[in-house]
């Protein structure tokens, strides 16, 4: 019983870490936008991961 309190207690330490992460994240900033002959153009990177396949 020991041993289940201290994993769930380890367990919501962890979670609390990870989301004190994520609120201190800086927001993102609107991206730019140029007006352009028929419509507006939003300039924004993207980030794109990607996992080798299998061969």
């Amino acid at each position: 019983m020991k041993t289940i309190a201290l994993s769930i207690a380890s367990s919501a330490l962890v979670l609390s870490l990870g989301l004190t992460a994520l609120a201190a994240a800086p927001l993102a900033q609107q991206a730019p936008i140029v007006e352009g002959k028929g419509k507006p153009i939003l300039l924004q990177r993207m980030v794109v991961t990607a996992t080798p396949l299998p061969n």
